[in-house]
């Protein structure tokens, strides 16, 4: 039975809609000309023998190290730069980049970056356009303008013509010195040993002008992009099949799993699976930042790293697997597959595998396709069962007992219990005139002992259910009483946690942490408390986490003071022998305030906090911080919104919607980093190959390891800046440099500031080390150096100084005996020679530079209030004014007066005391206005506050309320 062609349609546009869903696993940042790109249309990219990227553009050429572009533009009538800005080809060989213009052919040697001089290449192929390059181990490279080719020894740069009768339009290399050749009367199999075609394969006309390619991967496959088909080579039937049609394809490249990506003018870019043999398309979608700029797509390629790059019509995108580790659920406003609200309070899975979350508006249910891929995401109407309150209520927790009844916690409305089975539906609220009703409203934790009895920590303290029978229901409260010191220590409480000793731990905000104790048909608490002369005792009173490890770890999260393991071996006589160990920030924790915590497959724990995730080896003690440089989600994660499924993904809500992700899916990168060294800088301008300072050439050759710079003794300050040349999260990268002769130890720096600076140095002999890791932390074997040379002023030469001394006594005798000339003399004027230290003159003109640039910083911070981004760092301001970080640290040192640090936190502290003073304010918490502000941390925004005002920020406000 056939079927009817617009059903076939419509299935099919179904199917790529489908393909298309999947696709978004493919998440893309972003570079075009505000990253500091010359041109957004990327024609090409290349990485050279050293390790650095080089993307060819419609306007200029780009060298890239990860964090910084170098251009390389045409400047008329200079023969020392490129021919041409429009580069159209590019290819790679040992020290030397070929770029292919439509103005002609330049070599870069990309050890010196000089533009080499072809004097033999301009005679033979002369200024035409290059619209074809390629090179292979052979030290060949070929190159084809409209109507000649040739073949270029790349290290003699002698050229030789080539296939004379053909346009050539791509060329590949195949096995056993084979050259597979796209021309413009098809298909050449060509020797290239014997220079001789073997055969031709009439599949069509290559285009010299077009985008057409030819790719031969590992698996020994040869694939051709011609028009708008691919073709794959069969080769026990010696033939070509086409196997998929699209609009103009182009380039072709290969990830490490064997994926194919095919680009194409107008269709985005196609991946072909391995897996399942199909095609699927990667779309520019205008409503998600993270996929594909353009549907324009010109270059792709892929790294020793596995990260695709992508040129497009519209910016350079990349796609690095480790920035995006970590998958969300979002609420869309105008899409009704979407949370929604923002704020996910809980997350539980049900025994059917739907997951339940809660809001602050209702509940959401959630149902993953294979792979937690495709998220379907409906939103509940609990008006059905009578509960339409709850379709707007502000849910704190879900929990099916194991009764099979569901029970739904709010924040202001009470409790709910739904017993489906038995048609059974119950709400639950605190009444002043019933003693044995719920203790209140407010509910946020929910238990199920080990003996089956449900337990409810409340706003108005511990809630224990009795079950009567015939739906019959009450409760029995436990709170605090001045009483007793073996009440609660305080009603408000956020957890309630039953460990593997089947021990009862309740958290509370404000009153600390407590055990329940039930012995003899009573029931009192043990209370823990901070102590601060006590460093065993719990951290902090507001205890709001509670969670047990695989190895019976008992570990207690708080608001203010980070992580505590329980310890049980102390004095009997103190807590019955409990104490507790902390982790803080001070210990390598992300952020203090403790919002969840899971342990993966491995044992790690990872930890929600307010600033992303903290991987936590309890075993080593170390923590590995992620934030939304990761793909965490911005915003603070939510108490105790977490899940762990079977197969180890975590789950973790907060104010931003939901992050997941399975730590055993993290791919280790293993690539070792090769650490250059790529700028020396005096006072903020990069010092040249061969400039004099103070009369001497400071370096006469490009910096690479064992390179020497010679500093003149008064102006030996200096920066340098470096790079790893690994591109997978490149901010994560570590540096560690020591100035030989000067430090005791390796200092460290990020990618935030991949530099050095050192400056005052004392005459004498240096030796500059450095090495990198890569963002998994491997590192490089062998560190690389610079050798420092600072030669001594004229007046610390010991001959000099020899001198002056003679000078001086020889000045002294006279004075002696003057003295005695003129002893009748009442007064007695004394004269020394005094040596004054010589100031280089003020240019005018670069001071006024720099107080414009003074003027320009101001008017950034009052007008589009920077500081108030956390994670701003002196490039990153350097940058917005288009000055090096080692000129704005002068700026600010020596026109300001601050260092960076202390110039940004004056701004901060005045736009908190600001906000302390405006009512608007009035309802946000102390810690949320210094986080708003820009101080990432709760002891940060305390201990600066207080430096700066010489009051706690509480005191502060207090005093503005007075």
């Amino acid at each position: 039975m056939k079927m009817p062609k617009n059903y076939a349609a419509l299935i099919f546009i179904f199917f790529i809609a489908f393909l298309a869903g999947r696709s978004q696993e493919y998440k893309f940042q972003h570079i075009t000309t505000v990253e500091g790109l010359s041109h957004n249309e990327v024609r090409r990219i290349v990485k050279d023998s050293q390790g650095f990227l080089w993307f060819g553009t419609q306007n200029g050429l780009n060298r890239y190290d990860g964090y910084r572009f170098k251009i390389f533009k045409n400047i008329p009538g200079d023969s020392t730069t490129i021919v041409g800005d429009k580069i159209y080809s590019m290819v790679a060989t040992k020290d030397k980049l070929w770029v292919g213009t439509i103005t002609g052919l330049s070599i870069i040697n990309t050890v010196t970056l000089e533009v080499l001089p072809t004097p033999t290449i301009l005679k033979t192929a002369g200024e035409k356009g290059m619209l074809q390059l390629f090179s292979d181990a052979s030290n060949k490279v070929w190159a084809s303008t409209e109507n000649e080719n040739f073949l270029i020894d790349a290290t003699t740069l002698e050229v030789k013509p080539i296939l004379e009768d053909y346009k050539v339009a791509t060329v590949a290399k195949g096995l056993d010195n084979v050259y597979w050749i796209g021309t413009d009367k098809g298909l050449l199999k060509f020797d290239g040993k014997n220079n001789s075609i073997i055969k031709t394969y009439d599949i069509g006309a290559f285009n010299v002008y077009g985008l057409d390619e030819i790719f031969t991967n590992t698996y020994g496959e040869l694939w051709i992009t011609l028009g708008s088909t691919i073709l794959r080579y069969q080769s026990e039937r010696d033939r070509f099949v086409e196997v998929f049609r699209s609009d103009a394809l182009n380039a072709i490249a290969q990830n490490k799993k064997g994926d194919i990506f095919f680009g194409s003018y107008g269709s985005g870019v196609l991946r072909y699976s391995r897996d399942t043999g199909m095609f699927v398309p990667i779309l520019a979608n205008p409503e998600n930042h993270l996929s594909v700029s353009s549907n324009d797509v010109y270059e792709i390629y892929v790294d020793e790293e596995d990260i695709i790059w992508v040129g497009t019509q519209e910016g350079l995108d990349y796609y690095d697997s480790s920035r995006h580790r970590f998958n969300s659920l979002v609420h869309l406003p105008e899409n009704r597959n979407s949370l929604r609200s923002s704020f996910v309070q809980n997350v539980f899975q049900d025994r059917d595998g739907t997951f339940w979350v809660g809001t602050r508006e209702g509940i959401d249910h959630v149902v993953f396709g294979e792979g937690y891929s495709n998220p379907k995401i409906t939103h509940i109407d609990m008006g059905s069962i009578g509960f339409e309150s709850l379709n707007k209520d502000y849910v704190t927790s879900i929990y099916r007992d194991s009764k099979d009844r569901l029970w739904i916690a709010t924040m202001g409305n009470g409790l709910f219990m739904i017993h489906e089975k038995h048609k059974h539906y119950k709400h639950f609220i605190q009444d002043d005139g019933n003693a044995t009703s719920l203790a209140s409203s407010s509910v946020r934790a929910i238990l199920e002992d080990h003996l089956g009895r449900m337990w409810f920590g409340t706003g108005g303290g511990l809630a224990l259910l009795n079950d009567q029978g015939n739906k019959d229901y009450s409760f029995e409260n436990f709170g605090y009483s001045k009483m007793t010191t073996n009440s609660e220590p305080l009603n408000d409480i956020y957890t309630v946690f039953e460990d593997s000793k089947h021990r009862i731990w309740i958290g509370t905000n404000r009153g600390g942490l407590s055990l329940l104790q039930e012995e003899g048909g009573s029931t009192d608490f043990l209370r823990f408390n901070h102590n601060p002369t006590d460093p065993k005792s719990i951290s902090n009173d507001e205890v709001f986490v509670i969670y047990e490890d695989s190895k019976k770890r008992v570990w207690f999260g708080t608001s203010a003071a980070g992580l505590n393991l329980l310890k049980e071996d102390g004095r009997p006589e103190i807590n019955e022998g409990y104490y507790f160990q902390s982790f803080t920030e001070s210990d390598g924790l992300a952020d203090n305030e403790i919002n969840s915590i899971l342990e993966d497959d491995e044992g790690d724990l990872w930890i929600a906090t307010n600033t992303g995730f903290s991987e936590f080896n309890a075993n080593t003690e170390t923590f590995t911080n992620y934030s939304t440089y990761d793909g965490v989600l911005k915003g603070k994660f939510r108490k105790n919104a977490r899940w762990k499924t079977k197969d180890g993904t975590l789950f973790f809500g907060g104010a931003a919607g939901i992050n997941y992700f399975n730590p055993n899916n993290f791919k280790l990168n293993k690539v070792v980093p090769e650490p250059v060294f790529l700028d020396l800088l005096i006072d903020g301008r990069v010092i040249e190959i061969g400039q004099q300072l103070d009369g001497s050439v400071i370096v006469d050759k490009p910096l690479g390891s064992g390179s020497v710079v010679r500093l003149p003794g008064k102006d030996n300050r200096f920066q340098i800046e470096f790079a790893s040349l690994t591109y997978a999260s490149p901010i994560r990268n570590i540096y560690a440099y020591k100035l030989e002769g000067l430090d005791k130890d390796w200092r460290f720096t990020t990618g935030n500031d991949p530099s050095a600076r050192y400056s005052k140095l004392k005459a004498g002999n240096y030796r500059f080390y450095l090495k990198a890791s890569n963002n998994d932390g491997v590192w490089n074997n062998e560190p690389i150096y610079l050798d420092i040379v600072v030669r001594a002023n004229f007046m610390d030469r010991n001959i000099v100084k020899i001198g002056i001394g003679v000078l001086l006594l020889l000045t002294l005798l006279l004075g002696i005996l003057a003295f005695k000339k003129y002893k009748n003399h009442t007064k007695l004027k004394e004269s020394s020679a005094k040596i004054k230290k010589s100031h280089k003159p003020i240019d005018p003109v670069l001071n006024e530079e720099n107080l414009e640039k003074i003027k320009e910083l101001d008017q950034l911070m009052e007008m589009e209030k920077v500081y108030l981004d956390s994670e701003l760092g002196l490039g990153q301001l350097a940058d917005k004014i288009e000055v090096s970080a080692n000129h704005l640290s002068m700026l600010l040192n020596d026109y300001v007066g601050k260092n960076f640090y202390d110039y940004i936190n004056h701004y901060r502290v005045e736009e908190v005391k600001k906000r302390l003073k405006d009512p608007n304010y009035q309802k946000q918490t102390l810690s949320s206005i210094g986080g708003d502000c820009g101080f990432n941390s709760k002891s940060a925004f305390n201990r600066i506050f207080k430096n700066l005002t010489g009051k706690t920020p509480s005191e502060y406000q207090n005093m503005t309320k007075d």
